[in-house]
Order: structure tokens, then sequence, then C-alpha cells
């Protein structure tokens, strides 16, 4: 004990050192944090709060001549209507399909694991290509599905449907399966991380696999179902894209279509749209305090132990596996299907002539300057606002991650990020029309306007991405350099920057997929000189062109895969050889 002592007091002398090192640049780097997230805080807030503020100006401005004239408009009850039945029915839907089809998931085992990928495809697939694909099959005349199921089932006599793509159960049924995927990856996330013994424990007490799945799990996925039914229901409320699609003949009128129809009118009714969007914007609101109270504490919903990501809680049966691939038929397979069949035929028709398959419109729509310009624009726009949005994304990651030293800068940080995840893109939309329209910032009209957009949307995915990567990587590395003396600048060039190369890199993929194909908000505050693929796409359906329609909805697939395909080589770690 001794021989020992020496080395034992010389060590704490040399940590101490080093304590006092640290100590003495504490002050500085305290105060350098503190400048850059309170100059953060200015640019996001400057960034988010715009829109959200001038949309209430102008709906309660000029004694809420807005909402006046919305109170007094004689489709106001059918519009609120219409929007409640799509918001209520579809997140029933996709909540019901999206738990049962990750509960089914859990169980695969061997070959058929790919089974499990097959809802998380419309998330990288385009709305636009999925909504021109149920048109060419539910038509209720030509449809491809319908003349299949008249001539296999008892609707053998009838000239019309049985499906109708032009009616409110069927915007249900459509935004239900494509906010079921967003359901299933929370979902699933969470059974994942789910403890098998928990599951056996209940088996082991006589309880029916349907008993232990509605008495044990589901009550432990109450954070994922909270969080995912929630912003589905926004996502639903502010919903306007497949209405507008579908209900163009019938003239279907929810929140969201009322907002784009008054925004675009002659002239521009902008304080009645700004009162159309007030009901959003509420529930916006409602869903970032009613996310922050409900999930504040996950602690008490938290089972012991790690197996679930080893073990399945159960094997999948037929059942489930076939439950799977009828949704991604119905949800992937067959949309893009007919798409391509109307894309190289000459017109759509009711039949599929295979000799008759050309390239014909592929050439038409590369040789107008019209169509070639909107797919430069959306590449452009798409990659600008990546190299915005991926900086800004990481700063805010890194405030909210170092919630204990500065915890009131952090909540802020966290809410400005939440408010474009709570408030639709439409309303972002009119929200920015109004707010750069008016002094020295006129960006109507201009590709930086769109830029603009692009990056407050896609900033709360991006932040969510990287903070992930943060969490997985902890801070005893970056911390190990600060007790070394390296400045901040230097351990986030060296050190966090290397190790989050994967995070960075699918955030940065992401971003580009939701950049090329966003639609609600780039139709409002789009100009002929700043056309993108989805709004030309949604002119060409306009004016009948179908097979112009269907090539650009592949050519959106195509530029989606190919950022999916980017978030898998570049999120790739490098891989190391041992020894």
């Amino acid at each position: 004990m001794a021989v020992s002592l020496p080395g034992a007091v010389k060590r704490p002398i040399e940590i101490t050192r080093q304590r006092v090192g640290v100590r003495d640049y504490a002050p500085a780097q305290a105060i350098g944090r503190r400048v850059v997230a309170l100059t953060l805080i200015a640019i996001v807030g400057v960034l988010c709060l715009p829109p959200v503020y001038y949309v209430i100006d102008a709906a309660l401005s000029h004694r809420a001549d807005g909402v006046r004239q919305m109170l007094h408009d004689p489709t106001l009850g059918s519009t609120l209507r219409t929007t409640f039945e799509l918001a209520i029915g579809s997140v029933v839907l996709s909540m019901v399909m999206g738990t049962l089809l990750a509960w089914g998931a859990m169980g695969l085992t061997g070959r058929r694991r790919w089974l499990g990928f097959i809802p998380l495809a419309p998330l990288v697939m385009p709305v636009l290509a999925a909504i021109s694909g149920y048109v060419y099959l539910f038509n209720p005349v030509i449809g491809y599905g319908n003349q299949l199921l008249r001539s296999i089932m008892f609707w053998s006599h009838s000239q019309n449907g049985p499906l109708n793509v032009n009616t409110v159960p069927f915007i249900v049924i459509v935004t239900g399966v494509l906010l079921t995927s967003f359901v299933y990856l929370f979902v699933r996330t969470a059974l994942s991380q789910l403890d098998q013994g928990v599951y056996d424990a209940a088996a082991a007490s006589g309880a029916s696999p349907s008993r232990a799945f509605f008495k044990v799990v589901l009550p432990l996925l109450r954070p994922a179902l909270v969080y995912s039914a929630l912003t589905g229901l926004v996502l639903a409320l502010g919903q306007y894209t497949i209405p507008l699609f579908f209900g163009l003949q019938q003239n279907i009128q929810v929140l969201g279509t009322q907002i784009y129809n008054s925004s675009s009118s002659i002239p521009p009714n902008y304080p009645l749209a700004a009162a159309f969007g007030l009901p959003i914007i509420l529930a916006g609101l409602i869903f970032i305090a009613l996310q922050m109270i409900l999930l504040r504490d996950q602690g008490r919903y938290a089972s012991s132990g790690s197996k679930g990501a080893d073990r399945s809680l159960k094997k999948s049966g037929w059942i489930s596996q076939g439950a799977l691939i009828v949704y991604g038929v119905f949800a992937v397979a067959g949309p893009i299907l007919s798409v391509a069949i109307v894309a190289f035929q000459p017109y759509w028709q009711g039949h599929i002539n295979v000799s008759q398959f050309t390239l014909a419109n592929f050439r038409a729509v590369f040789d107008n300057p019209q169509l070639t310009g909107a797919i430069k624009n959306s590449i452009l726009y798409a990659l600008t606002a990546t190299a915005l949005v991926v900086p800004l994304g990481f700063f805010c990651a890194k405030v909210i991650y170092r919630r204990t030293q500065q915890k009131v800068i952090s909540t802020v940080v966290e809410v400005l990020v939440a408010i474009p995840l709570g408030i639709p893109a439409a309303i972002f939309g009119v929200g920015f029309l109004l707010a750069f329209l008016q002094g020295p910032l006129n960006l109507y009209g201009q590709g930086s306007g769109l830029v603009v957009v692009y990056t407050v949307i896609t900033l709360p995915f991006i932040t969510r991405v990287i903070l992930i990567g943060m969490l997985n990587l902890g801070s005893n590395l970056v911390d190990a350099g600060a007790t070394c003396g390296a400045p901040l600048w230097r351990r986030t060039l060296s050190l966090e920057l290397p190790m989050l190369r994967s995070a960075i890199a699918s955030a940065a993929a992401i971003c580009l997929v939701l950049s090329s194909y966003e639609f609600s908000a780039s139709l409002l505050i789009r100009s002929t000189h700043t056309q993108v693929m989805g709004t030309v796409l949604y002119d060409q359906f306009v004016n009948g062109s179908n097979p112009n329609v269907a090539v650009m909805a592949l050519l959106m697939c195509a530029i989606t895969t190919i950022g999916v395909l980017l978030a898998l080589a570049l999120g790739r770690s490098p891989s190391t050889k041992d020894g």
C-alpha cells in the first residue's frame, strides 16, 4: 500500500489541474453557447413565427372582416362537417391499420422480414404519384381497378363503380391509408423496444394473445399512439391535396381547399383564406401543447429490459403476412402500376394495350420547356433548402440536446421547431404570402421564397433525425475533448460532425425527398417562373393531360428513390477492420 501511494496522489493532482483548466475556459464557453443559442432563436423565430402571426392578423384585422366573411359563407357548415369527417375517419382508420400491421410485422422471421418494410414505402412515395394512381385505378367508369372488380365479382352488369374516387368516403380511405405508414413507423419503433418478458409474463398467466395485446401491449404503446394520433389529426385537418384532386368534379370542400380557393381567386381574398386557417392553427397549437404535456414523462410507460429489440413478441401468421401484402398492393403497387400504364400509352383509355406502349409521352415532357424547367426548379430548390436546413437543424438539435445546461433556451428552441410540425403547409403558404408581400423582403414569385418555405417545413424532421443521432452518440467523447482544452468549434468539427455523419447524411436525404415533392405550400406561393414538379402536375391534371401527369408522377418517384438511395449510401457508417 505504501508503494502505490505516490502514484495514487499524483493522479488526482493531474486531474485537478485538468479540471482547473476546463473551469478557466468555462465562462467564455458558456457565453459563446448563449450567444449562439440566442442567435439561433432569432433565426428560427423569424422563419416560423411571422407566417402564423400574419395569418391570425389577416383574419382578425379590420374588425375581423375575414372571420365575418367565413361565418356568412353558405358552405361553411358542409365544409366543417366534411373536414371533421375526413380528419376523424382517416385517423381512426390509420391508427387501427398502423397498429395491427406493426404488431403483425414484429413476428416476421427469416425470409419474410422484408414484408415489414412495405408499410414504410408511402413515406418516400410522392403523394401526388399515389393520388394520380388512385384516379387511374378507381375512376368510376374507366378505372383499371374498377374494371377488374366488375369482371371478377357480382358488379359485372354495372357500367360504373363499384368504387368512386370522387366521394368523401374514398377521400377518407386514401388519407387513412397514407397516414397508416406514419402510425406504423412510430408503433413499430415502440414495439421493437418492448421487453419480451412483459408479454411472456402475460402469456404465462393464462392470457390469450388478444387479451395480452389489449391489456399489456397497448398501454405500453401509449406515447407512440398519442403522438401519432395527434400528429395525424392535425395533418388530416389541414389536408387539401387529396380533396383538391378527388373532390374537383363533385366540388367537395374542406378547410384546406377553401384556403386555396380564397387565396388563388382574382383578386385574392387573403383575410378569408386566413380565417379558414384559424381552426387549423388552433388545432396545431393544441397539438403542440398536448404533445409536450402527454409525452413529458415517458418513463412510466417503459418496460424493464431491452430484449424486445432482439426477439419477436410472437410469430407472424399468414393473416398478418397477407394483410401486409394487401396493404402494399393497395397503397403502393396498384397506384404506381396504373401510373406507369398511363405514362406508356398514347392516352388514358379503359383497357390496357401493350402493343401501343410508347415513349412519346416522355419525349413530349422533356421537349416542353415549362415541364423541364419545373423539374430543374424542384431539384435546385431542394438542394438549396438542404444546404440551409441541415446546418440549422444541427444547431437546433445541439441546443435541445444540452437541455440540462440551458433549460429555458432549449425549451424555446424546441417549441419554435415544433411549430411547422403542428401547422399544416397550406397555412404556412398563406402566412408566407402575407409576411413577405410586405416590406423590403418581397419573396413572392421568386425561388428564394420556395426555398424558405421548404426550409421551415423540413426543419422539424431534420432536427429530430440529428437529435436522435446525438442521443445515441452520447457526450463522453465530446466532454473528453473539452477536458483536454479543445475549443467548442474544434470539438464540433473534429468530433461531433464526423461521428454524426450517418445522421447528417440521412437528414440531408430526407430533406431532399420532402422538398422535391412538396405540393401544399408550393401551389400557394408559386408563380409562372417558379413552377415545380408538383404544381405543373396539378395544372396538367386540371387540363386533362393525363399522359403528362403520369410521366411527371413517375419522375417524382424516381427523384425520391434517388434520395432514399442516397440515405442508404451516405448514411452507412464506414466499415472497420478488426485489429
